[in-house]
């Protein structure tokens, strides 16, 4: 404002000199009348500009400071409780001394993590961040396969799916990741219209979605999966077949243009997909009403509802989607594989698998966190997939777009993370200690995660909180801010719902 001063000043002096004889009566004298007038109303100019900028700068670049400080302070008492909650646990298969190592570098991580928020360069480079402290894990574990000479092929093939996230991080975070753009970017050395390129973008996500029911398909056969939960799972095996099949027609290598003229056209096997889930979802809540005590194999009633939600999510993603969930799927399982392997030999048979390893579940939120840029996203507006929303629908209705969106863009990140995190139980036995066991480690598993996931919306708070006034608190501290909190709002509800479920 004292330059604007200064600049007003400088003004009116030059406007002296240059106006003078525009302001003189027919006798050569100033009309001093028409001076004040003037005058007059440039201060009331100045009066409503100076208003202007103190309103844009208390009001459009200022987040309110007492509403923060209370958020902050909300959250810090629940981090407070949450963690004691989870590391204070009353039973023996809790987090112990035991694992004081494991704990230790849980905690160095999420610190690590929570103090990049208070840099904007580090936001920008969130999902990088993520995939290096993912690759930290994984060398970690790495060091242990080797030293226990077991487990060793998973620990490579974990450190290899974390390079290819870091791969589709780098194309994700550019302006142009939209699914097409994604599937057609090419090395330097192959020419973008070569022959074999064009084969492989169309029918490396086809492929995927074979191995995926594959898998599914694996599952049902070597696993006791009877009733209810087997029929979801077959559901999802079907939604795949035509997830492939709306692909493979809109492509012009398989011959299949005229399919979609046949089936009605293209809105309908989306729809399909969507009911179908709808379906599944209703199923699962009927099994777990009525057949909670029949059936209290985890691992089956874990993969029915994570295969019966990533139907639409795969669908929706574009066809990077299905790839996306079949390398989600090996880091996944390489990560159950991996956990508690640095203390295979120090336990007793009985116990060999009994108490939880902290940092299995960090690697589990920091891989959910790399899909989420990995599947083209970043914590901007502009970084939304809007197209999505309209994935089998040509009208545009409010709450149904918006469940569309929101199911692409938190899809991986949080809705296949939270209900997919029981699978990493480290119990095995289906006796009724084990289960009660199996109840209380879920338990802790969900609230470890919870307090991951709050400690990371705390320190964007916190960040917040102090660059309130910085240039690009609405281009990048504001967006960074909304997502976090939408998805930690998504994330605790999917926890309470998926504790309905499993417990």
């Amino acid at each position: 404002m004292l330059r604007i001063s200064d600049l007003y000043a400088a003004a009116e002096q030059n406007w002296s000199k240059s106006v003078k004889h525009i302001l003189t009566d027919s006798n050569g004298d100033d009309d001093s009348t028409y001076t004040s007038d003037l005058k007059e109303q440039i201060s009331a100019y100045l009066s409503f500009f100076s208003s202007v900028v103190e309103l844009a700068r208390s009001k459009w670049t200022e987040f309110n400071l007492n509403l923060m400080i209370t958020g902050f302070g909300i959250l810090v008492i629940s981090l407070i409780l949450q963690s004691l909650a989870t590391f204070h646990g009353d039973k023996p298969y809790a987090v112990d001394s035991g694992l004081s190592t494991g704990a230790a570098l849980t905690l160095f991580i999420v610190l690590i993590r929570a103090c990049s928020f208070l840099s904007n360069s580090y936001i920008l480079e969130e999902g990088k961040v993520a995939n290096f402290l993912l690759a930290t894990t994984g060398l970690i574990k790495l060091r242990y396969s080797v030293m226990k000479k077991t487990m060793r092929k998973e620990a490579v093939i974990f450190l290899a799916m974390v390079s290819i996230l870091r791969f589709s991080i780098d194309i994700g975070l550019t302006k142009q990741a939209a699914t097409s753009q994604f599937m057609s970017s090419s090395p330097s050395w192959i020419a973008p219209d070569h022959p074999a390129l064009t084969y492989a973008i169309e029918i490396a996500p086809i492929l995927s979605v074979v191995i995926l029911i594959s898998v599914l398909y694996i599952t049902i056969t070597k696993t006791s999966c009877e009733g209810l939960w087997k029929y979801v799972t077959v559901g999802s095996m079907i939604s795949y077949f035509l997830i492939a099949l709306l692909w493979a027609s809109e492509s012009k290598l398989f011959g299949l243009e005229g399919l979609l003229q046949v089936t009605g056209g293209r809105n309908l096997i989306p729809q399909t997909v969507y009911v179908n889930t709808l379906v599944q979802l209703f199923l699962l809540a009927s099994a777990r009403m009525f057949c909670s005590g029949k059936d209290k194999n985890w691992a089956i009633r874990t993969v029915a509802l994570v295969s019966a939600c990533s139907s639409p999510v795969i669908l929706l993603s574009g066809k990077q989607g299905s790839m996306l969930a079949l390398a989600y799927l090996l880091a996944g399982y390489c990560i159950m594989k991996l956990e508690g392997v640095e203390r295979r030999t120090k336990s007793d048979g009985q116990n060999k698998f009994s108490k939880l390893n902290p940092l299995c579940v960090v690697q589990w939120s920091l891989l959910s966190i790399c899909m989420f840029f990995a599947s083209g996203h970043w914590c901007a507006f502009d970084g939304l997939r809007y197209g999505a929303a309209f994935v089998g629908f040509d009208e545009f209705v409010l709450i149904r777009q918006a469940i569309l969106l929101t199911i692409e863009t938190f899809g991986f990140s949080v809705i296949l993370s939270v209900f997919g995190l029981p699978l990493l139980i480290p119990i095995r036995s289906q006796t009724p200690r084990a289960h009660e066991e199996k109840r209380h480690q879920v338990f802790q598993m969900y609230m470890l995660y919870g307090v991951v996931s709050a400690a990371t919306v705390t320190a964007t708070i916190l960040c917040v909180t102090i660059h309130r006034r910085h240039l690009m608190v609405w281009g990048l501290f504001a967006p960074k801010f909304v997502f976090d909190v939408v998805g930690l709002f998504l994330t605790d509800v999917l926890i309470c719902l998926a504790s309905a479920y499993y417990l």
